[in-house]
């Protein structure tokens, strides 16, 4: 009996014990901005600062907490210490002159190849020589090829909107940017429109949406990379995971039995040249399709004294991650773009009156030359940001502007892109749709590097160009055939939803008129 007793105490304390010595653990770092005199949320432990993402989406959390303590202030991604800030001459600083110590996005490697291979998980040397072999693709050159294919996958679309009066315009948006991202960088036609949605897209839905996998991945790899590792945390969904995988060998097995018996324009086919040291010989000529005032500059990487292979990782890695943004990012800005126009008529109308200027002619010249088509993607991606910050890594010791404040290097950095976005000092009445923002005549009332939606610098979004070009010309097109309006389950106002990866607002369903 004493024996017993004496055993079950002994359990108890050791239970404390281990329980004390976990707090201290997970606690150890919680004074580190207090001593540096930065504001920011109270962390608890286990969770850091993530315990806000329990009460509102993320974009809400950012606002709040800029309200609260500031353009710079600190977080804790369960225990490890980040700084965000919101300061567009900081951005600016810290992403276009000092970019050479801001080049990686973080050092979060989980074993997993297709996630630390992938292009915006790379680092240094390797992200650049990657960055070099895959922006060409993306010139206007290429796209000026593509712009075709693109063409062929709206009219498909437009087929399936011939019998429809309303439409859900999340899944309407993402069927038509899978068959554009599968047809345009993989060569591969696959049925969107089918009455089972499509494998192709509910598996791109498990990557993004809901994903409470990456939450928990990634506060394991915070606490402890080790403890993480062996438990095999993964961010991606293994079953999407090993469908995309599958898929995209199965294209490039074929691409290679093929040899030279056909002659492709597209990504896969770039990385397959770079694979074998071949030289892309397509004619590039450039021209003025992206306007730099807006969106800032896509990059010409040239960093041919850098060695390494392409390997068939490098490949799987960099396609999954073009194949699965691609799909949800340009799906996101186009459904919130109709969307915005349903419930702004007099703009859908203005834009209607410009489209009709070109006559159905939907090249790719006319559609780069059309400042209100451009002012209303650019404002749609304002208010609705896919992305709520961007992150970045310190490579060294650095000093923040004339702050004081120093930070080590390996610290993790927030830039802000949603209160950017939403400052009323930048964006008087941010919370209104209103493309009047972009136009010409009012881009001198912009204030530099608040704009964001595709990143900064030389690491901003390399299919920038592509999203622009899908964007404009789906818009372009549809709008000439239908007019979208409000109807009895159109949701007034959207709301984000908690825990979301990326910007969610639920489903906007919307009515279609067909024009005369």
């Amino acid at each position: 009996m004493i024996f017993s007793i004496l055993f079950s105490l002994n359990t108890i304390i050791i239970f404390i014990t281990i329980l004390v010595a976990l707090y201290f653990y997970l606690t150890r770092n919680f004074n580190y901005w207090t001593s540096r005199g930065i504001n920011g949320p109270k962390p608890i432990p286990g969770l850091g600062t993530f315990w806000q993402l329990f009460f509102k989406p993320m974009g809400e959390i950012n606002l709040d907490n800029y309200k609260k303590y500031g353009k710079i202030y600190g977080v804790f991604m369960a225990d490890r210490p980040v700084l965000t800030i919101a300061d567009p001459d900081l951005i600016k600083e810290m992403n276009i002159r000092d970019f050479h110590l801001f080049v990686d996005r973080n050092d979060l490697d989980t074993g997993d190849p297709m996630n630390d291979r992938s292009m915006f998980n790379l680092k240094g040397d390797e992200w650049k020589k990657m960055r070099s072999i895959i922006s060409p693709t993306f010139s206007s050159g290429k796209m000026r090829s593509m712009h075709p294919l693109i063409i062929d996958c709206i009219v498909r679309l437009d087929k399936h909107l011939a019998d429809k009066t309303e439409i859900e315009l999340k899944q309407t948006m993402g069927n038509l940017t899978m068959d554009v991202i599968a047809t345009c960088a993989f060569g591969t036609r696959i049925d969107t429109y089918a009455e089972k949605t499509s494998d192709f897209v509910l598996n791109a839905q498990k990557v993004f949406r809901g994903n409470w996998r990456v939450w928990v991945a990634l506060i394991l790899l915070m606490i402890s990379k080790k403890f993480a590792n062996w438990l095999g945390v993964k961010f991606l969904d293994p079953g999407a995971e090993n469908f995309f995988r599958n898929a995209i060998q199965s294209i490039v097995v074929r691409r290679k039995a093929e040899g030279n018996a056909k002659r492709y324009k597209d990504y896969i086919q770039l990385m397959i040249n770079a694979q074998n040291k071949t030289q892309d010989t397509i004619d590039d000529q450039e021209m003025d399709d992206l306007n730099p005032e807006i969106f800032g500059v896509t990059d010409s990487l040239k960093y041919n004294d850098l060695k390494g292979e392409v390997t068939d990782t490098d490949l799987l890695a960099t396609s999954f991650v073009f194949f699965v943004a691609g799909y949800e990012t340009t799906a996101t800005a186009l459904a919130h773009l109709f969307y915005s126009l349903a419930v702004n008529q007099d703009c859908q109308q203005r834009l209607y009156e410009e489209i009709k200027q070109i006559d159905g002619k939907y090249d790719y010249e006319s559609i780069a030359q059309m400042p209100y088509l451009e002012a209303c993607v650019a404002e749609t991606l304002r208010l609705y940001t896919p992305i709520t910050a961007v992150g970045r890594m310190a490579a060294d010791e650095y000093t923040i502007g004339d702050t004081g404040l120093t930070i080590p290097k390996g610290m993790l950095v927030n830039f802000d892109v949603e209160t950017l976005h939403h400052n009323p000092d930048y964006y008087p009445e941010p919370d209104r749709w209103n493309p009047e923002r972009f136009m010409p005549y009012n881009r001198d009332k912009l204030v530099p590097y608040t704009y964001m939606p595709f990143g900064l610098g030389p690491r901003n979004c390399v299919g920038m160009r592509f999203a622009l070009m899908e964007a404009k010309t789906a818009v372009a097109y549809l709008i000439t055939k239908y007019k979208f309006v409000k109807t009895a389950n159109t949701t007034i106002p959207l709301k984000p939803k908690k825990f979301e990866f990326l910007l969610n607002t639920g489903d906007k369903f919307v009515g279609i008129e067909h024009r005369n």
